[in-house]
């Protein structure tokens, strides 16, 4: 079992990457919270792995792949790129077939060995620019200085 905060987030991303129940129920508290779910999503490890399925639905061969991460006390951070085929309706979106790949920062809090909370900050303007559900229109880059 991980016995450090930084472990035990690193552990999280099995839920995601694997579906693995085992590590879901026994790293995320019953009262676990997830500021990043939609509301109504339950709480506790039932809820942390249903967006997990819902996530691997909707992105074929769905990964979380580990960039960065560092822990300060009861939190952790981890950086991590996500990768799939849209392949399910993901916020309206319809699939489309189309790879993603994108950034995704995650923090978690732990206490007495397990996740009670979890933030994250995604890309999700990025993602849906390469599902087409718009085009992002970059400002021109300045010319060097002569």
């Amino acid at each position: 079992m991980p016995e450090s905060v930084l472990e035990i987030a690193h552990e999280m991303g099995r839920i995601f990457n694997d579906l693995d129940e085992e590590v879901a129920y026994k790293l995320v508290a019953p009262e676990f919270v997830d500021y990043e779910a939609p509301p109504g999503t339950p709480g506790g490890p039932g809820g942390y792995l249903g967006t997990a399925r819902w996530m691997n639905s909707v992105f074929e061969g769905a990964n979380w792949e580990h960039l960065d991460s560092f822990a300060d006390g009861d939190k952790a951070v981890i950086r991590v790129r996500f990768t799939g085929k849209h392949v399910g309706n993901f916020l309206g979106v319809e699939a489309t077939g189309r790879q993603v790949n994108i950034e995704h920062i995650h923090i978690y809090r732990v206490e007495n060995g397990l996740v009670v909370e979890h933030w994250a900050c995604r890309q999700d303007l990025f993602l849906l620019a390469q599902l087409g559900a718009f085009e992002i229109q970059l400002p021109p880059t300045a010319a060097p200085a002569a």
